[in-house]
């Protein structure tokens, strides 16, 4: 069988793509699961007829499995939504493989770039949604849509459950020092944006990628990249050569170590994600999201 495969051209991807995962889920509340497949993560949520479902995984085999655990656990149901957290195939590539049929909702900034790339898999948004929150219900499914600014990828949303105390944002803060080199963290907004969400009343957190957490370690989470970046800033005091991983892993490393080097991941990633800040500064950012009035992003 041919898979739907995103934006890659050559069929070699096909073993990829089709690959089985194994998916683990764990049930949050009388409404809630989060689903697994070992790295990324996901929520999804019994309405009264169907199921609400955050992201589709990343490839068509895994598609299929989360559309499968879906049906195991909450039998009887469809998928009726599937709100994209963000426009990154990743998270949000495959809902023609997990469900074809559903509605789709996004943010009004997701819509554009998901209708312009037009993946192969990845269905257009069929609502889009503006503005900094949307207090939504999908057949009885109550919650709100937050989007405050620009923090990872394109018109990222992110999702309070105030009856559970629960809060899901999909690839901002991790419960470790895990990140990457992407360009998609919008640095100069990130963790202002971020640390705002903690007037909500939460005290559980769900990731995009890794374990459930909590309250405390998503702020730890922000100050981890808060500081972070004041080491980044110090390498150009101290002439550390910035374009050099392991020199630059090296100074970060002694900076934080004695406050962040318990978190999982602090020695083999902390370089290269110093590597994506320190060229934050460098450049000056990735465009208007890392401007001091990203809200332009929100207007016309």
């Amino acid at each position: 069988m041919s898979e739907h495969q995103g934006i890659f051209t050559s069929p070699a991807v096909q073993d990829y793509l089709a690959a089985a995962p194994t998916m683990t889920c764990e049930q949050l509340s009388d409404r809630l699961w989060t689903i697994s497949d070992g790295k990324y993560r996901t929520i999804f949520m019994e309405a009264d007829h169907s199921v609400v479902a955050f992201d589709t995984f990343g490839t068509p085999a895994r598609a299929r499995a989360y559309a499968a655990e879906i049906a195991r656990l909450v039998p009887g149901k469809p998928v009726a939504t599937i709100i994209y957290s963000h426009d990154h195939l990743d998270h949000a590539g495959f809902a023609a493989d997990f469900a074809p049929d559903a509605n789709i909702v996004a943010d009004e900034m997701t819509a554009k770039v998901v209708l312009m790339r037009a993946a192969d898999g990845q269905l257009p948004v069929t609502q889009a949604l503006s503005g900094a929150k949307n207090n939504v219900s999908y057949d009885g499914a109550e919650f709100v849509l937050l989007n405050r600014g620009p923090v990872h990828g394109t018109g990222h949303l992110s999702a309070w459950f105030e009856e559970e105390k629960l809060f899901f944002s999909s690839d901002t803060i991790l419960p470790n020092a895990r990140y990457g080199l992407m360009p998609d963290y919008h640095i100069s907004n990130f963790v202002k944006i971020m640390r705002s969400f903690l007037d909500l009343d939460f005290e559980r957190f769900v990731p995009g990628r890794y374990e459930v957490t909590d309250r405390n370690r998503f702020e730890q989470g922000c100050d981890y990249i808060e500081a972070l970046q004041i080491a980044c800033q110090t390498a150009f005091h101290s002439f550390v050569p910035i374009w050099i991983h392991d020199e630059m892993a090296g100074f970060v490393q002694n900076e934080l170590g004695e406050r962040f080097g318990h978190l999982d991941g602090f020695k083999e990633h902390s370089g290269q994600t110093a590597i994506r800040i320190v060229h934050h500064y460098l450049m000056g950012g990735w465009g208007l999201e890392d401007t001091p009035e990203p809200t332009i992003l929100l207007g016309n």
